[in-house]
């Protein structure tokens, strides 16, 4: 498969521990190639064991919020109503964390794909912010920049740069800033967002001319390079019954395949895509591949249950039958015969001049 080829790269370093302060990376670090080609690597069985002992480090605790929330199924949910799903008490929060990290291991320790020009950057919006990682590094790695970040639950941190700044907004409302923006950046929004066309329109009102728009985003059905993952599995039907349940809330959960159409259709230039495969677990060639699948693999494997559960209620399984299809999937994760994969895609394009 051919791909973009990725203007603009920054400085950036791989995901180890001691490459990672708390809120942003360590400038001396080079960046990496984007891991966009897979090979299964024939003679693992489950990798270096020291690989996953040092993911199981990595995310650390937050503290929770005295914000009012709703709390169902052991869990703590935001309070207004609407079409998100997931969690956002501690443990969906330290999820984020690796899931950030996951994304700068993917993309080679790059904060974005799109060629922004370095110097000329004043104003950067991150919808759907979580725990406000991506917008806290970005805004500490470019202290000329003021950056705002936006989400429906107040679930960032209270030490944030001087050039940051956070607001709960909905980001399926019209969008109100007295701010042009050069840079409008979403990751993972997929199962929250509904309409990708106001998100597209939105943004293209908030952008400065030349000013760009970066989505990066997922799909759901899994996939499986080597079909291994076969049909009828606990985790293929996993696939089918989360993108059955999102399409009756109204959300396409491959909605990330289209963005490049959406934006050229709305008079975007420069517009490119790319499609990368996050391995669930450690059955790719190469030791940051193995790294990256034993992360991807943590991030679904313990977050499974606070994405699926509630959705899988609302299609109309009883608790009981969620958590025993829930526990077949944790079991198929673990199989070092099955290589499955997320599918992402980075899609970007620019305001005219």
């Amino acid at each position: 498969m051919e791909h973009d080829t990725v203007d603009g790269k920054e400085p950036r370093p791989s995901t180890s521990d001691s490459a990672w302060s708390s809120h942003g990376p360590a400038e001396s670090q080079e960046p990496h190639e984007i891991i966009d080609h897979l090979v299964i690597d024939s003679d693992e069985q489950d990798g270096d064991s020291t690989l996953g002992s040092e993911v199981s480090s990595i995310t650390t605790s937050l503290r929770s919020t005295n914000y009012e929330f709703r709390y169902e199924h052991g869990r703590r949910y935001q309070s207004a109503n609407g079409i998100y799903h997931l969690p956002n008490d501690v443990q969906e929060m330290d999820r984020l964390e690796l899931q950030h990290l996951i994304w700068i291991e993917i993309t080679g320790g790059r904060y974005h794909l799109a060629p922004l020009k370095e110097g000329r950057l004043t104003h950067v919006l991150d919808i759907g912010t979580g725990t406000g990682n991506w917008a806290i590094e970005f805004a500490n790695l470019h202290p000329e920049v003021w950056v705002i970040g936006t989400d429906l639950s107040p679930i960032q941190p209270d030490w944030i740069p001087s050039n940051c700044e956070f607001f709960v907004d909905d980001a399926a409302q019209p969008w109100v800033f007295h701010e042009r923006f050069d840079y409008v950046h979403t990751r993972m929004l997929t199962m929250g967002i509904a309409d990708w066309d106001h998100i597209a329109d939105q943004a293209y009102q908030v952008l400065q001319p030349g000013g760009f728009l970066e989505m990066q985003e997922f799909s759901i059905p899994l996939d499986s390079p080597d079909g291994s993952l076969a049909e009828g599995s606990a985790l293929w039907e996993w696939g089918q019954k989360v993108r059955e349940v999102c399409a009756r809330l109204g959300i396409d959960s491959m909605a990330a395949t289209k963005h490049a159409d959406r934006l050229r259709a709305r008079g975007y230039e420069n517009v490119h895509d790319v499609q990368l495969l996050c391995p669930l677990g450690p059955w790719a060639k190469g030791s940051r591949e193995k790294r990256l699948g034993y992360m991807a693999r943590k991030d679904l494997y313990e977050g499974i249950d606070g994405i699926s559960k509630r959705l899988l209620m609302i299609g109309g399984d009883s608790a009981e039958d969620v958590d025993a299809f829930l526990a077949k999937c944790k079991e198929e994760l673990l199989d070092p015969a099955i290589h499955v994969g997320l599918n992402l895609r980075v899609t970007w394009g620019q305001r005219p001049q």
